[in-house]
């Protein structure tokens, strides 16, 4: 058989993205502090482009005598957006909190402990060595790492070490700079002048008190077991992580893209003016380049920047309608949360919301996956309000579905309010969420309350023996 090339015509369909859809995908996940942050750059580049407000000589001239065309002269402004002032002022305590959150962000503790560490007497090697070594801690403010190789990495010999640790441990927060929790607890026990032969025993037999066995470490420290009753209450006040305080990690430290507010109708969101850019393209300076003498190339640069300016206020445009469409169907969902809390979060997943709207689920997906809202409870990602639904029997006997969310939210309110003496097994709770026909099944109950950070129902009575009753 010879094989000899040929022509063949074939048709298929792709889906393809110009770079314009590919830059609205990209605006639509971005949050509001981010599309700022990109806006600065596109203007820069682009001399068409204002989106700070201060310069309005391209905004389009409107007849103040005529109302919009979404309301009658009678009628209230129909708003998109409000600001977090205005949203205390109609007594929503909880409206400006990420703005005192910004502006109560303290000094770093590498910079808490340098401002300390200028104030000792440590000098020369001994200074740089102390100085390199707060970042090594960890983050709960411990130094783990071995004498041989902390010296080998900062290249110094273990006095040297030794003196610099031992400065380190003399700074606030007290308990810093150990090297594990026992050396954690001495050292704040040390700091309050109560350390002594029954407290060394205590805090080196951790693992007999984790077991609960008050008799045997009362022995062990050759004291009562009322007395070390008082010994361990002195114990669990004291702080296991130093660092803990200084730990911003987890904390939401930007403004919301979304915020909700209760009116007469129920619960409405809004976008969060105070964050959202305003987009203006400077026509009339293209209309004034325009006229004047100018080459080919030079002129097609100019339409080429208006005509971007043009596509990216009207893409930021379309995507604040997208948010604030996404946003509004959310809520209108979620009533229940807001009025309630989590415990009454109703079931719902992306594909909810995308078939009330008609789009795809992907375009929900990302105006989710990064937006913060201002909620009574706080600031909350978008996406927390969606969760999975469990079946549920109604006294009726309708089905139900609760969502996972108030499952684990009541979860963790019935192990707080049970009483120490009995404790709630995991087979406990599920024929108390069967009572109210929710059927879940043990090991999803254990799920949930490891996620929870929830000990089991056994290491829960271990830790109510050694609170004082």
């Amino acid at each position: 058989m010879v094989l000899s090339p040929r022509l063949q015509i074939t048709q298929s369909q792709k889906l393809m993205m110009n770079p314009q859809m590919q830059q609205a995908i990209q605006l639509l996940q971005l949050t509001n502090v981010e599309l700022n942050d990109m806006l600065a750059v596109e203007m820069e580049k682009n001399p068409f482009l204002a989106f700070d407000g201060e310069d309005m000589r391209g905004a389009p001239q409107t007849n103040k005598k005529d109302p919009p065309a979404s309301q009658s002269s009678g009628d209230a402004p129909l708003r998109d957006s409000i600001s977090s002032s205005e949203l205390s002022a109609d007594g929503q305590g909880e409206g400006g909190d990420y703005i005192a959150q910004l502006a109560s962000q303290e000094t770093s503790l590498s910079e808490h402990l340098m401002q300390q560490l200028r104030l000792t007497p440590l000098q020369g090697e001994d200074l740089r060595v102390a100085n390199d070594l707060i970042g090594w801690l960890d983050d709960d403010g411990y130094l783990r790492d071995s004498d041989a190789d902390l010296c080998d990495a900062m290249a110094c010999d273990t006095p040297c070490l030794g003196r610099a640790i031992e400065a380190l441990q003399q700074l606030e927060p007290v308990g810093i700079f150990a090297r594990d929790l026992t050396d954690c607890l001495s050292l704040q026990l040390k700091n309050d002048g109560l350390w002594n032969p029954a407290y060394e025993t205590l805090v080196g037999h951790l693992n007999v008190l984790a077991r609960g066995e008050l008799e045997e470490l009362a022995r062990l420290c050759a004291v009562s077991v009322d007395s070390l009753r008082d010994m361990l209450a002195v114990v669990q006040a004291l702080n296991p992580r130093p660092a803990a305080a200084f730990d911003d990690s987890d904390q939401i430290i930007r403004a919301p893209d979304i915020l909700v507010r209760p009116e007469a109708s129920g619960w409405r969101a809004y976008l969060n003016e105070d964050t959202l850019p305003k987009v203006l393209v400077l026509e009339r300076d293209w209309e004034e380049m325009a006229e004047r003498k100018m080459t080919d190339k030079e002129k097609a640069f100019l339409k080429s920047n208006v005509q971007s300016a043009r596509w990216l206020r009207k893409a930021t445009q379309q995507r604040a309608a997208t948010m604030l469409r996404v946003a509004r169907a959310v809520v209108e969902r979620q009533q229940g949360f807001f009025t309630q809390g989590m415990e009454a979060l109703e079931p719902m997943v992306l594909r909810d919301i995308a078939d009330g709207l008609e789009v795809h689920e992907s375009t929900v997906s990302r105006v989710v996956s990064s937006k913060l809202v201002q909620t009574p409870s706080g600031l909350l990602s978008l996406k927390d309000l969606f969760s999975v639904g469990l079946s549920r029997e109604t006294p009726g006997g309708n089905e139900k579905t609760a969502s996972a969310a108030s499952i684990k939210a009541r979860l963790a309110r019935l192990i707080g309010a049970e009483p120490p003496e009995a404790t709630l097994s995991d087979d406990a709770l599920v024929q108390i969420f069967a009572e109210d026909g929710i059927v879940i099944a043990r090991r999803t109950i254990a799920k949930y309350r490891k996620a929870l950070n929830i000990g089991s129902s056994a290491a829960r009575r271990r830790a109510a023996k050694l609170r004082r009753p």
